[in-house]
C-alpha cells in the first residue's frame, strides 16, 4: 500500500509534529518522502500480521512473564509534623497553607 506525502503531512499535524523543521524545501520533500516509504512499509507488515492465526491465543497474552517484586507491607513513619511543614509556609491560617485563589466567581 502506497502512503502518499500528504497522509505522511495529515498524520504529522494530527501528532503535531513538524517533519520539516530546520530543513530546506528539497531536503524537507525528501524527508517527507521517506517517511511516506517507512509509514508504507510499516503498514504492509501490520496486514502481513493481521493474516496470523490468533484463535487460540488467550486475550491480553504477553510472551514475557510479568510478575510484581513481592515486598513486606510495611507502614512508613510520618517524617515531618503539620507543625513543621508549616513553618516554611509564606503564609497559614487554620493549620493550612493559604492559596491564591484559582477559580474567581
Amino acid at each position: 500500500m502506497a502512503i502518499s506525502k500528504e497522509t505522511v503531512l495529515h498524520v504529522s499535524r494530527l501528532a503535531r509534529l513538524d517533519l520539516a523543521a530546520g530543513l530546506s524545501g528539497a531536503e524537507a520533500e525528501d524527508k517527507i518522502g521517506s517517511f511516506a516509504v517507512q509509514m508504507a512499509q510499516i503498514v504492509e507488515y501490520m496486514d502481513i500480521l493481521n493474516q496470523a492465526d490468533t484463535s487460540g491465543v488467550a486475550p491480553l497474552f504477553s510472551p514475557v512473564s510479568l510478575t510484581a517484586a513481592p515486598r513486606q507491607d510495611i507502614p512508613l513513619e510520618a517524617g515531618f509534623s503539620r507543625e513543621q511543614i508549616l513553618a516554611n509556609a509564606p503564609e497559614q491560617e487554620k493549620g493550612m497553607f493559604v492559596v491564591p485563589r484559582v477559580l474567581h466567581v
